[in-house]
């Protein structure tokens, strides 16, 4: 008998498959006595209200559809059980074609629970902070539309690390190795590892191209370029407005993100490279 009472579904609005076959699962939930309701994935207000009493969220969308899903649930934080309708969908579980039979053994119990780490984001002013955010990915720290590098000091629990002339700075979990970091030329991380990823973007004459730290390390960055627009951003989707005398605050967060997982406790491994492989990063 399944622990799932109450099941959202969240579709991506702009791919009509997405919303068919969120359909279709809400019929099969339904008849077998689970609680639904659907919502697209960029109705922020919505989507807030009911994510966080679900026990149990379907996003059939890509990875961008998880995140809003996962920040939407917290700090509730119910299990993701991803379909992927995206592109690379590192985080997703089952194919569209895969959903309709998968989903009887979910209700079942016939699967197991991923966590993964999530990052506590904050930007300071005078000592205080003034905004916070939690991430699944990552949190940038990037010069806006002016042509000119800036100039980023980082720290590392208080430790002065080194000053960067850089496009930027990611500040990443594991799951967001695959994501901005990977483009920039960081490391993959296997979501299992503890540890934070401190990757500059497209730095001039850097000795240190990327660096991971301890997941409870609480990496600070400034800029010392005030006359320069600069934005941070999280996960992509979420802008928080930057002035000059801000820092950049990031650390582990108590808050975990969860995963459905029907398969392999070794998935992750056996998907990597035929993910990388299906967007264009094969090895010569």
């Amino acid at each position: 008998m399944t622990t799932f009472k109450r099941v959202g579904l969240l579709y991506h609005p702009y791919i009509p498959d997405s919303r068919e076959l969120a359909q279709k699962l809400a019929t099969f939930l339904q008849a077998h006595g689970v609680h639904t309701w659907m919502e697209s994935s960029r109705e922020s207000e919505p989507l807030l209200a009911q994510a966080r009493n679900s026990d149990l969220l379907i996003t059939l969308g890509g990875d961008g559809t998880i995140l809003r899903a996962a920040r939407a649930a917290l700090p509730v934080s119910p299990p993701i059980l991803a379909i992927n309708f995206g592109q690379l969908g590192f985080m997703t579980e089952l194919l569209p074609e895969e959903a309709t039979e998968a989903l009887p053994k979910v209700l079942a119990g016939q699967f197991w629970i991923e966590e993964r780490p999530l990052l506590d984001v904050a930007l300071v002013r005078n000592g205080r902070e003034r905004a916070r955010q939690v991430a699944v990915n990552d949190v940038v720290l990037a010069r806006g539309d002016g042509p000119h590098a800036l100039k980023l000091d980082v720290w590392v629990n208080g430790a002065y690390v080194t000053r960067y002339v850089a496009d930027g700075l990611i500040v990443a979990t594991p799951t967001g190795s695959t994501a901005y970091a990977l483009a920039a030329g960081g490391p993959v991380v296997a979501p299992s590892v503890d540890g934070l990823l401190i990757v500059p973007i497209a730095p001039h004459l850097a000795h240190l191209r990327s660096l991971v730290v301890p997941t409870d390390a609480v990496v600070e960055a400034a800029t010392t370029t005030p006359y320069y627009e600069t934005v941070v951003v999280v996960d992509g989707q979420v802008e928080i407005p930057w002035e000059p005398e801000d820092q950049l605050r990031a650390t582990g967060s108590r808050h975990v993100l969860r995963f459905v997982r029907l398969g392999s406790r070794e998935y992750y491994y056996e998907r990597l490279v035929e993910r990388l492989d299906r967007h264009g990063h094969r090895d010569p």
